[in-house]
């Protein structure tokens, strides 16, 4: 069975309702990491997820609200007798992240960790991800994951405005996991940093074809999802907005 975690749904200024990003895969037995903002672990454990169980880690791009959470759940890992390799995919630089902030805090990582470019992608028996670029303001990917035995594709594009690299490399995708950090009404300020709307991710959503949208990285400032929700679904019908500790079964 297939399941979805999200972990961590909100933005740059998480809140206790929206803590920093981050979203869980499960296939088989094993879990696949997209972003690790600060507070993952604990979402981890909340929800039952081993840390000895994630086989591999994709980070989108080295904001503090997507990466906080490494080096504490690496060294987690180091503390549960972790001793299998951990894949990171990840732009440069967010390996020396996790290696200085061990050494600085005195910690210890005792696995390799085995670190790849999104450019390069990954593959294992029950994944194959490629990465691709995204339209932010630093180095940024996203990921599409190919779940091997069931036929699926999910797209998680991490932070990013509604642009044609987005759109191309998620055509035909089944679970489109889009930011969605504004409403319409800030849609200069979306503009601004690089960021969507809620409306931008469901453009994105129906020109790739998707299933099915989720919502996620949603702005401090946006108190009733229902906004979302309202504005998506003009036009894309089959949105959800994501929430903190929610678990979907895909299949």
């Amino acid at each position: 069975m297939l399941k979805l975690y999200f972990l961590g749904t909100g933005a740059g200024a998480p809140t206790t309702r929206r803590w920093a990003s981050s979203t869980a895969l499960s296939v088989s037995s094993s879990y696949y990491l997209l972003d690790c903002g600060e507070g993952c672990q604990l979402r981890m454990s909340s929800l039952g997820i081993s840390p000895l169980k994630i086989a591999a880690i994709f980070i989108t791009h080295a904001h503090g609200d997507h990466v906080l959470g490494l080096a504490p759940l690496v060294e987690s890992m180091s503390h549960h007798g972790r001793r299998d390799p951990l894949y990171l995919v990840a732009p440069q630089g967010v390996d020396r992240l996790i290696e200085e902030t061990i050494r600085i805090t005195g910690g210890g990582m005792d696995f390799d960790l085995i670190v790849k470019s999104p450019s390069d992608g990954y593959d294992d028996r029950n994944i194959s991800v490629k990465g691709y670029r995204v339209c932010h303001s630093t180095d940024s990917w996203g990921y599409r994951m190919s779940i091997k035995k069931k036929k699926l594709d999910i797209c998680y594009t991490g932070d990013t405005m509604a642009c044609e690299e987005v759109i191309e490399a998620c055509r035909g995708v089944d679970i489109l996991i889009h930011e969605a950090t504004f409403i319409q009404e800030n849609e200069a300020e979306a503009r601004s940093y690089m960021h969507s709307t809620a409306r931008d991710a469901a453009r994105v959503a129906l020109e790739v074809g998707a299933r099915y949208l989720y919502l996620t990285h949603i702005s401090s400032r946006i108190k009733d999802p229902e906004d979302l929700i309202r504005e998506a679904r003009e036009v894309f019908k089959n949105t959800r907005v994501a929430s903190d500790m929610m678990v979907t079964y895909i299949l």
